[in-house]
């Protein structure tokens, strides 16, 4: 391989962020499309459908032309049985308190200095709103979108697909490529920057294991601990609880049992997040968190961030997926 070879995968780099710009236009608009379409219908319908449709353009289209584009063909030795899982697994709790870490820093710059609640009310959702609770199917076509679909697609998608072709021009490369994809993939300030940093641990699990078994594992693991939060709070009990209480009114011995479960619930989360915050930054200090082998040692790492920031391909991806981020902050 040569510096050629490397501008290309820098190229292929910023065609995978075209392409994950277009699949989000695109996805967008078939939610407005839906949404105007079925205007008269019931809203948690509406809501599956477009959902639906942006799980076939996100992940079925999407996927399909990024494989394309890099020449990848399916390959499931990228599922064979990963090295240290045990270890690989341990890693949770860091790992979930670097991503907390990157929610608290992006919550001070909105709150702060932009005076934007965009990154806040993403946080702090899902909020309590007035209204009737979501019905048990949709919450659970909810359930498996966020802890099962979502991990299987997107792991494949990032870790599978991009970061395995992108290997062989370095590891540290592949892993901060895929990571960036991943992060822009979400399409907002707030989980971009969660995402790009947990897409980074990710990445590094991939690479250490051999294997994106793990990772789907843990991403399911992350997955888990928001969407247990959101059906929670859009349930019947839940909704009804909230309104008894904003009202002043009394609640039933269910309802305020419920609301003790939930509590606890979020205390042990913010438990696992101040642990999680603690091992990170402990990883980070002692270097063992991010060591991959440098297995491109034909140009320097110079030289690779001059290739990558030259790269006019991937300069145009960069920016339009910033671009397609600040629009939606703003709007």
């Amino acid at each position: 391989m040569c510096a050629a070879d490397f501008k290309s995968a820098c190229g292929k780099a910023g065609l995978a962020l075209i392409i994950i710009f277009a699949a989000r236009c695109i996805a967008d608009a078939a939610a407005w499309l839906i949404g105007t379409v079925m205007s008269g219908c019931d809203s948690q319908i509406v809501s599956s459908v477009q959902s639906l449709s942006s799980i076939i353009i996100l992940y079925g289209l999407a996927i399909a032309v990024t494989a394309r584009v890099f020449g990848y063909r399916f390959d499931k030795t990228v599922y064979k049985k990963p090295k240290r899982l045990g270890k690989a697994i341990s890693w949770f709790v860091p790992m979930y308190g670097a991503g907390q870490i990157a929610n608290i820093i992006v919550l001070a710059v909105s709150f702060l200095l932009i005076h934007n609640q965009s990154a806040v009310e993403d946080t702090l959702t899902p909020i309590v709103s007035s209204g009737t609770g979501s019905g048990a199917w949709y919450l659970a076509f909810l359930f498996i979108q966020m802890v099962i679909l979502a991990p299987l697609f997107e792991e494949y998608w990032f870790r599978g697909v991009i970061q395995t072709s992108l290997m062989p021009y370095g590891n540290g490369f592949a892993i901060l490529v895929s990571a960036l994809c991943f992060g822009m993939a979400h399409g907002n300030i707030h989980q971009f920057c969660y995402t790009f940093i947990v897409g980074i641990c990710l990445g590094y699990v991939r690479y250490a294991t051999g294997s994106i078994m793990p990772t789907t594992i843990m991403h399911a693991m992350f997955n888990s601990i928001a969407a247990i939060a959101v059906v929670a709070v859009k349930t019947d009990i839940f909704v009804t609880a909230m309104s008894k209480v904003q009202k002043g009114s009394p609640v039933t011995s269910g309802e305020e049992a419920y609301l003790t479960v939930l509590m606890i619930y979020i205390v042990l989360v913010l438990i696992i997040a101040l642990v999680g915050m603690g091992a990170a930054i402990g990883k980070l200090k002692n270097n063992r968190l991010y060591r991959p082998v440098n297995n491109y040692p034909e140009l320097s790492k110079k030289q690779k961030f001059a290739a990558i920031a030259k790269n006019p391909i991937f300069i145009v991806g960069f920016l339009v997926c910033t671009a397609y981020i600040i629009v939606v902050m703003i709007i």
